[in-house]
């Protein structure tokens, strides 16, 4: 209402962490990432932290980050977490108001060391090996050479 208005909390993220919102644009998110990953000497891991809606964006990313750079350790964490949402009054007399709500966070360790394998959440993205990579090229000759003959 007009009454009040609400308290907008400090952003307490650090470097080496990025904060998906729903309306940010994910290639800038992309971008910092990519940035941070390829300073390894500065940034051996990253975060990334969504809630809500933007969980969604931020596994989007997450995928597209492990493309581009490859070879990197994933941790994943999904929780429910309490929020609290504070309004001051603008009206002099009224008692300022606290509202705690419950709303669903993801966080997701993306480093180039590996990360405790104990935790189920924690997977390795692997290159295609080398054999992989000899059938898949056998395979596509193979379909040119049939696509030739028909």
């Amino acid at each position: 209402s007009d009454a009040y208005v609400k308290v907008l909390k400090p952003k307490d993220g650090l470097a080496k962490e990025i904060k998906v919102a729903l309306s940010g644009p994910i290639n800038k998110y992309f971008k910092y990432a990519v940035k941070l990953l390829n300073k390894p000497d500065e940034y051996s891991h990253i975060t990334i932290r969504a809630s809500g809606n933007a969980i969604r964006k931020a596994i989007i990313l997450v995928e597209e980050i492990k493309q581009k750079i490859g070879d990197l350790h994933q941790q994943n964490t999904i929780q429910s977490i309490s929020v609290d949402d504070v309004w001051e009054p603008k009206i002099v007399g009224l008692e300022v108001l606290k509202q705690t709500r419950q709303i669903t966070a993801y966080d997701c360790i993306l480093s180039r060391a590996p990360i405790d394998e104990k935790n189920p959440g924690t997977n390795r993205q692997s290159l295609p090996s080398p054999d992989k990579l000899t059938n898949l090229k056998i395979g596509q000759e193979m379909m040119r050479h049939i696509k030739e003959r028909e």
